[in-house]
C-alpha cells in the first residue's frame, strides 16, 4: 500500500490506512475522522524524527494520500480530504511544514465537512411534513440527524426503513429512529415498491456525486424508479464534500465485496456477486440537499463539474490504477 521509508515510520501508519480499506461499515463521517488521524500520527512521527528533508516528506505524503483515497474507492470525500491535504503540503518550503500543513488542512476539511452535514440535515428535517411517512434506504448519518432535528421541531411521521443488504444497516438505522421515538418499520428491500403506497417522501443518503449519478447503496435506484413511477418526491441528503467532478477510482462497484455476505457456502457452480454500491442518475432526483439547500439536478451536476482534486494525486493515483488493473 505505503511505501516503507524512513520518514516517518510507516508501520501504524499502514495499519491505519488499512484499518479504513477494511471498514464495510462505517459511513463517510466516521472514515473522515480516522483519515484526519493518519495525518495527525504522520506529523507526530515526524516531528519525532525531525520532519526530514522536503522532497522525501513530500514523496512520502503523496503515497499516503493515494493509498487513503484508494482504501475506500466509492467515498469521494476520502479523496477529496487527500487532494487537500497534499495541496496544502505542496505550499511548504521544508518538511516539517509539510507535515504539519497536510494535518492541518486534513482536519480543517473534516470540520468543515461535519459542519456543512449539520446543516444540509436541518434543510431536510424542513421536507418533512407532520402525519408523512418516510421511506429511507441503508443508513446515512446525514439522514438520521435531519429525522431526528424534525422530530425536536414537534413534527410527528414515521418511517419506513429497508433492511439494506447484505450488511443489514437498515437495522441499525430502524433502532437508532427507535430510541428517539420516532415510529418505523422495518421492511425487505424488494419490498419498497409496494411500500410506497403508503410513502409520502423517499429520502436517501449519497457516497459520491458526479456530474451524471448519485453513487450510494445497492437498491437505491430501483428505490428512485419505484418512486418516479408514483410521482414521489424523493431528495438525497449530503455535504458537497460528496461532489466530485470524475469518477476517478471508480465506484466499487466492479469490484465486488465477499461472496460470503449473501452465501455462506454456494455449491459449486454458483456465482455469487455481491455488489455494495450502484450509480443512479441525478435527474432521478426532486433535490439534492446539501448545507446550501435544495438543489436541482441541474445544479447539482454543476457543483459536480467544480469539484477538482489535486493533478498531482490524479496522476499518482492513474499509475496505482494501472498496476490494480
Amino acid at each position: 500500500m505505503v511505501s516503507k521509508t524512513d520518514n516517518p515510520p510507516r508501520n501504524d501508519i499502514d495499519a491505519a490506512i488499512n484499518h479504513i480499506a477494511c471498514d464495510i461499515s462505517s459511513g463517510a463521517a466516521e472514515i473522515l475522522r480516522r483519515a484526519g488521524a493518519v495525518f495527525t500520527l504522520l506529523n507526530f512521527r515526524a516531528s519525532e524524527d525531525g520532519g526530514g528533508d522536503l522532497e522525501p516528506a513530500q514523496q512520502a505524503l503523496l503515497e499516503t494520500c493515494a493509498a487513503l483515497a484508494s482504501a475506500q474507492s466509492e467515498m469521494s470525500p476520502l479523496l477529496r480530504l487527500s487532494s487537500a491535504a497534499l495541496s496544502a503540503a505542496q505550499t511548504a518550503t521544508d518538511a516539517p511544514d509539510s507535515w504539519k500543513r497536510a494535518e492541518e488542512a486534513a482536519l480543517n476539511f473534516i470540520a468543515n465537512a461535519e459542519s456543512a452535514a449539520r446543516d444540509a440535515a436541518l434543510h431536510a428535517a424542513a421536507l418533512i411534513q407532520d402525519n408523512a411517512t418516510v421511506l429511507t434506504h441503508s443508513r446515512s448519518s446525514t439522514v438520521f440527524a435531519a429525522l431526528v432535528e424534525a422530530k425536536r421541531a414537534g413534527r410527528r411521521f414515521s418511517i419506513v426503513a429497508t433492511e439494506s443488504r447484505p450488511m443489514l444497516e437498515g437495522r441499525a438505522l430502524a433502532e437508532s429512529v427507535a430510541r428517539h421515538d420516532i415510529p418505523v418499520t422495518l421492511i425487505a428491500d424488494a419490498a419498497a415498491s409496494l411500500a410506497m403506497d403508503q410513502v409520502d417522501l423517499v429520502v436517501v443518503g449519497a457516497d459520491k456525486i458526479t456530474p451524471r449519478d448519485l453513487v450510494n447503496k445497492i437498491g437505491t435506484r430501483m428505490i428512485a424508479l419505484a418512486a418516479r413511477e408514483r410521482g414521489l418526491p424523493l431528495y438525497a441528503l449530503c455535504d458537497s464534500s460528496k461532489f466530485i467532478c470524475k469518477d476517478y477510482l471508480g465506484s466499487g462497484i466492479g469490484h465486488p465485496n465477499s461472496a460470503v455476505e449473501l452465501w455462506p457456502v454456494a455449491p459449486r457452480g454458483v456465482l455469487v456477486r455481491n455488489s455494495c454500491f450502484e450509480p443512479t442518475p441525478i435527474s432521478h432526483f426532486t433535490g439534492i440537499v446539501t448545507e446550501d439547500g435544495v438543489l436541482s439536478s441541474v445544479d447539482a451536476a454543476r457543483r459536480a463539474e467544480n469539484a477538482s482534486i489535486n493533478n498531482v494525486l490524479v496522476s499518482a493515483l492513474g499509475v496505482l490504477g494501472e498496476g490494480i488493473r
